[in-house]
Parts: structure tokens; sequence; C-alpha cells
């Protein structure tokens, strides 16, 4: 078994969405500019990080059903709504990565049509 630091899950979520944030801003008209190479490199990566935050909700739900004693107090009809949402945002994560991982090999075409050097 390897030793490896966790940090709190509220840590890593604050620290992906600040990631995210700056994404998202760095990608909009008049941020600074890519090679396609690079561009098809962060598509890589999103599908990827969709995948990863997929799991991660499947993990929450699994928390959610692993602590059914603890949320005793709890509605049940609201422990059963917050998993259905969390399994579907799960499920829509993942399918948003299929649909990323589906259009790369388009975007590589385009990627290699244009000079390397080419910045979006």
């Amino acid at each position: 078994m390897h030793d490896r630091l966790t940090l709190p899950p509220t840590v890593v979520a604050t620290h992906l969405r600040t990631c995210a944030e700056e994404l998202a801003a760095g990608l909009r008209c008049g941020g600074p500019g890519a090679t396609t190479a690079e561009l098809t490199d962060v598509v890589a990566q999103l599908v990827a990080g969709q995948e990863a935050i997929s799991h991660a909700l499947a993990g929450l739900v699994a928390r959610i059903e692993g602590g059914s004693d603890a949320l005793a107090a709890a509605p049940a009809l609201d422990v059963q709504v917050v998993k259905e949402v969390l399994r579907a945002a799960a499920i829509a994560s993942r399918c948003s990565a299929e649909a990323l991982d589906e259009v790369t090999p388009s975007f590589e075409c385009v990627s290699e049509s244009v000079a390397p050097d080419t910045r979006l």
C-alpha cells in the first residue's frame, strides 16, 4: 500500500472549481491563445476530468448509502432525492466525457490540418 497525502474533500473540490474557473476564463475570447495541439491536450484532460468527476459523484452516493445509520434522523425521501440527483449527475458527467472523447479524433484532425504554431 502506498502512503499518500489525503486532503479534505472540501479543499480538493475548491481547488477543482478554482482551476475550472481559470481554464474557462483563459479559453474565453481575450484570454491567452493556445496552439491547436495544446487545445487537443486540453480536450483530453477535460475527458479525464469529467470521468473523475463522475467517479467523485458516485463516491458521494456511496458515502450516503454507507451512512444510513448516521442519516437516520434525515427525512428518507430527501436522502433518496439527493442520491438520485447525484447518480444522475454522475451519469451526465460520464456522458459528457464520452462525448468529448468521441470528438477527439476530429479535433486532432483539425489540429493536424493547420500550421503547428496556429494559435486560437
